[in-house]
């Protein structure tokens, strides 16, 4: 299943894989998604799954709903730590949000666990930005 919704006004494509269908069909309660995209000592993407509500959440079917957050993890500069559970916090954007959003965000359902991931399309980034196109 694709659906388009909007992050901070910019359209998102949510991609479910079959599989990701199933197991949300099968669930009592919505699961939220966070796409968090953070920075500090690195930048990395992660998108991190959970039963509990958010405010900024945008529904895409009754039992799915995403949000975008920009963070910071003060405390912890590895992929290990992050993934280990290290509590993040908002990054101050000094610019809009809007410019940070994905493109598209993919979730799938493999072996008991929720996985997702998210992109930016280089198309629409040189559709934006002509003037970086190298010349033919």
């Amino acid at each position: 299943m694709n659906a388009t919704i909007q992050l901070y006004g910019k359209p998102v494509r949510v991609e479910l894989t079959a599989a990701a269908e199933r197991a949300l069909e099968k669930r009592t309660e919505p699961l939220f998604a966070e796409v968090q995209l953070i920075f500090g000592c690195m930048v990395a993407k992660r998108v991190w799954f959970s039963d509990e509500a958010n405010k900024d959440a945008v529904h895409v079917t009754p039992k799915l709903s995403v949000w975008f957050r920009p963070a910071r993890y003060e405390k912890a500069c590895s992929f290990d730590e992050i993934d280990s559970g290290a509590v993040a916090s908002d990054f101050p954007m000094a610019v809009d949000r809007k410019g940070f959003v994905p493109d598209v965000v993919r979730i799938d359902y493999r072996a008991g666990k929720w996985v997702g991931d998210f992109a930016y399309s280089m198309g629409l980034f040189r559709t934006q930005n002509t003037a970086l196109e190298q010349p033919r």
